[in-house]
């Protein structure tokens, strides 16, 4: 299933979401990844970067969640970017939804993931971001730190 991309610009939406959208809170807790991520990051980060509109580090940050994130939730639709395999020449399509990282200095980022990790993820509950920076390092955070994410929802009821 493709989500249609309705905002092309990322800068721009990050622009409209600081500007008070419909948001929801989303909190959780860091935990160890197995640097899959970083592996393609590294290896698309032009495109990546040209993308979103901004630098991205080749690596992910990992956040367990108090509740599983269904990334195909209405409410995440019209804001969802889809990224297609075509389109940077890679093996997956790839989706990624702009947040604010509240209890990070309330740092821009996006949430990441593969279509098949969307899908049919292991741990539904974990979401990865990737940034400009090494978030990890950047706030010095350890395993079972809180974090605090603000994502853009639409006024669909669940």
């Amino acid at each position: 299933m493709r989500l249609p991309c309705v905002c092309h610009d990322a800068l721009s939406w990050l622009i409209s979401f600081s500007l008070g959208r419909m948001s929801e809170l989303l909190a959780g807790k860091v935990q160890a990844g197995f640097g899959d991520a970083s592996r393609w990051l590294k290896l698309f980060n032009a495109a990546y970067s040209e993308k979103l509109g901004m630098p991205v580090f080749p690596g992910s940050l990992n956040i367990a969640l108090d509740h599983v994130f269904d990334w195909f939730d209405a409410r995440y639709k019209a804001h969802t970017i889809w990224f297609g395999r075509e389109e940077y020449g890679g093996e997956r399509d790839i989706l990624l939804l702009a947040c604010e990282l509240v209890s990070l200095d309330h740092r821009r980022a996006f949430l990441w993931t593969p279509t098949t990790a969307a899908r049919d993820r292991r741990d539904p509950w974990v979401v990865e971001i990737v940034a400009d920076v090494n978030l990890r390092n950047h706030f010095g955070l350890q395993d079972g730190d809180p974090v605090e994410i603000r994502v853009p929802i639409s006024g669909v009821q669940r």
